[in-house]
C-alpha cells in the first residue's frame, strides 16, 4: 500500500525537470508540500478519512483538526498547542469539531439514501470497493456501503455516456485524475475500455497509483517502471494496462488516444501548463474531449471555467448542468468535443 521508494523517487526527479511546465501551479504548490509531509508522517491507507490532510482537495476526506493542513511555519507554530494548557483547550475543541463532523455525515447520507437520482444510478451502474482507504463520506443502501464521491462521478459519467458511446472506446486519457476513483469507476462499468494513461501532478500521482494498484495490481504500471523508458506506449493486446505518469512523462507517450478527460484542475494551472497539456492531447489524435469543473470559482487562484473553451479554439460544446443533490443548487460546466448523441 505504501512505497516510500516510489515517492522519493518522484519527488527527486521532480526537481531536475522544467518546473514551469510539469510542476503544480501556485493554487497546488503549498498542498502538495503539506500532502509529501503527510504521506510520510502517516501512510495513506486513511487518506480518505478526517484524521490526516493527505487528500485534501483532491480526495473526499473532511479536514477536522487544522494542523494537519500546515506546512513548515504552521507546524511550529502550532506546536505551542503541544503545551498543557493550550492542548486540553484544542483536544476540547477537536471533540466539538468531530461532533459536527459526525453530525454532518449522517445528515448527508441521509440525503443520498433517499435521493431518487442516487437510486437511479445504483441501479444503473455497478459501485464495488468504493469505500477503501478509510472513506467516511459514505451511506448504506440495502446493507451496502457506497461512497458518496462514487455516486457523483457516476452522476458525471452518466451524463457523459449521452454524449459519447463510451461502451466502444478502448482508450482513456486523463489528467488531474483525483485519487484515481474516476477511472476505477469507468474500468467497474465500461469492460471495453483497456488502455488507460493517468497523470497527475506530484504527490496526487503517488496517492492515485497506490489507490489503483490495491485493485488492479500489475495491471498499473508506476514511474518505477515507466522513468528510465525512452517512450512510453501500450501493449498491443487486449489487457488491462493504466499506465500512471508525473507530468514531464506527457513527452515520452507515443499514444494514439480514444478519450481525453479532465476534471476541474485545468482552472487550477497557469495558461502554459493547459497549453502544453493540450499540445500533446492534439499530438495523441485524441478524437473525444470532456472537460468538467465547477461554477464557484476564486479569481486569484482559479479562472472562469468557460474560458477552457478559448484553449480549444472556442470548438467545445458548454453546457451548465445541476449537481446530482439539486437541494444544494450548485452547478456543474461541462465542456464537449460532440453535442448530445440523437
Amino acid at each position: 500500500m505504501n512505497d516510500l521508494k516510489l515517492l522519493n523517487k518522484l519527488i527527486q526527479d521532480e526537481k531536475k525537470i522544467n518546473r514551469d511546465l510539469y510542476s503544480s501551479g501556485p493554487y497546488w504548490d503549498y498542498k502538495n508540500k503539506k500532502t509529501i509531509y503527510q504521506i510520510k508522517k502517516w501512510g495513506i491507507q486513511d487518506f480518505r478519512g478526517m484524521n490526516t490532510g493527505i487528500g485534501t482537495s483532491y480526495a473526499d476526506n473532511i479536514v477536522c483538526d487544522a494542523r494537519n493542513e500546515f506546512n513548515i511555519r504552521g507546524r511550529i507554530i502550532a506546536s505551542l498547542f503541544s503545551l498543557p494548557l493550550l492542548r486540553t483547550i484544542h483536544n476540547e475543541q477537536l471533540k466539538v469539531t468531530s461532533g459536527h463532523i459526525n453530525n454532518y455525515l449522517k445528515n448527508l447520507s441521509i440525503v443520498y439514501q433517499n435521493n431518487d437520482e442516487v437510486l437511479k444510478l445504483l441501479k444503473k451502474y455497478k459501485f464495488e470497493n468504493t469505500t477503501e482507504f478509510g472513506c467516511i463520506k459514505k451511506f448504506i443502501n440495502e446493507n451496502k456501503e457506497y461512497s458518496i464521491s462514487y455516486l457523483n462521478i457516476a452522476y458525471r459519467i452518466d451524463f457523459l455516456s449521452r454524449i459519447f458511446e463510451l461502451n466502444k472506446i478502448k482508450s482513456f486519457f486523463e489528467i488531474g485524475g483525483g485519487f484515481g476513483s474516476n477511472i476505477h469507476f469507468l474500468i467497474t462499468n465500461f469492460s471495453n475500455i483497456k488502455k488507460i494513461i493517468y497523470l497527475d501532478v506530484v504527490p496526487n500521482i503517488y496517492v492515485g497509483t497506490q489507490y489503483l494498484k490495491s485493485f488492479y495490481g500489475d495491471s498499473v504500471k508506476d514511474y518505477l517502471f515507466t522513468h528510465n523508458l525512452s517512450q512510453i506506449s501500450f501493449s498491443n493486446n487486449n489487457d488491462l494496462e493504466i499506465l500512471c505518469v508525473p507530468p514531464w512523462e506527457i513527452e515520452k507517450l507515443n499514444i494514439q488516444m480514444d478519450h481525453f478527460h479532465n476534471a476541474s484542475s485545468f482552472v487550477e494551472m497557469p495558461e502554459k501548463i493547459i497549453n502544453n497539456y493540450i499540445k500533446f492531447v492534439k499530438k495523441f489524435n485524441t478524437k473525444e474531449i470532456s472537460l468538467i469543473s465547477y461554477d464557484e470559482y476564486n479569481p486569484k487562484t482559479t479562472f472562469n471555467p468557460e474560458l477552457l473553451n478559448n484553449f480549444f479554439e472556442n470548438k467545445l460544446n458548454i453546457e451548465w448542468v445541476d449537481e446530482l443533490i439539486k437541494q444544494y443548487k450548485k452547478k456543474l460546466i461541462f465542456l464537449t468535443s460532440k453535442s448530445h448523441i440523437k
